[in-house]
């Protein structure tokens, strides 16, 4: 679609502003977004949330400066597989909508720093997610997943994981490679197994076993110029290194993991 300085006539001019740059639509009681979405080249920023859409045009893959899409807080029970295209794309919210799955052809937003779909009906995550090496934000809770892929270990970028609320079992050993993992929420599943967190001095590699005493944790990989607190459940803020030897070296940054 070629390039132009128009507003479509089924798009009202008050919805578009800064320079064609943002379009906010919410609250409009929308059930469709029109085609000509994509004709808006110069769109960074698209906020169709609280809205009743039940799907996306396909044509917004022509919005090849998309930075931000918020999509959330309507009826949509899938995305297209063209949103692959928008690969500027940092932000993508669609939480709060009736997805059942992500398209597998998101692994193609190589860009993307954050991605919430948080409060769908989600029973899985899609392998390809592995390839969004910028995502340092990922929210996929309140879902029916059962489990987490194995690649999710790939995502080395990742800060927060936020995998509350859902039907998991257990959480993948990959998940020791998330060196930039800081705040981890996993609590309100089905995890019930013991498996010990360690912590690792880069220098002298001395295991330290910091929690086999509790239930309902995940084993991560941290160093040990980190605090390591474990808020079980959300019942009890537990304790700072535990049962630690006497010769461990002074703490001072906080890692967080909620199980």
């Amino acid at each position: 679609m070629g390039n132009t300085n128009e507003i479509p006539h089924d798009i009202p001019e008050e919805w578009v502003w800064r320079r064609q740059k943002v379009l906010d639509c919410r609250y409009k009681y929308l059930t469709s977004l029109p085609e000509s979405i994509g004709s808006l080249n110069n769109l960074q920023i698209l906020f169709c949330c609280f809205n009743d859409l039940i799907n996306i045009p396909e044509s917004i893959c022509n919005l090849s400066n998309l930075q931000k899409f918020n999509c959330s807080n309507n009826r949509l029970k899938n995305l297209p597989e063209a949103i692959c295209k928008l690969s500027n794309l940092l932000w993508l919210e669609c939480e709060y909508n009736r997805l059942t799955n992500l398209p597998e052809s998101i692994g193609f937003l190589s860009n993307l720093q954050l991605l919430i779909c948080h409060s769908n009906r989600l029973k899985n995550l899609p392998e390809s997610i592995c390839h969004l090496s910028h995502l340092q934000v990922l929210n996929c809770g309140y879902n029916q997943l059962t489990k987490l892929p194995d690649s999710i270990g790939n995502l080395i970028n990742l800060y927060q994981l936020s995998c509350h609320h859902n039907q998991l079992t257990n959480i993948p050993d990959s998940i020791c490679n998330l060196n930039s993992l800081q705040e981890l929420y996993c609590n309100n599943n089905n995890i019930k197994y013991y498996q010990p967190i360690y912590e690792y001095n880069v220098d002298n590699r001395r295991r330290l076993n910091i929690a086999n005493k509790f239930k309902n944790y995940v084993k991560i990989k941290r160093i040990l110029n980190e605090q390591l607190i474990l808020d079980l459940d959300a019942v009890s803020i537990i304790m700072s290194f535990y049962n630690l030897v006497d010769d461990h070296p002074s703490i001072n940054t906080t890692t967080c993991v909620v199980c």
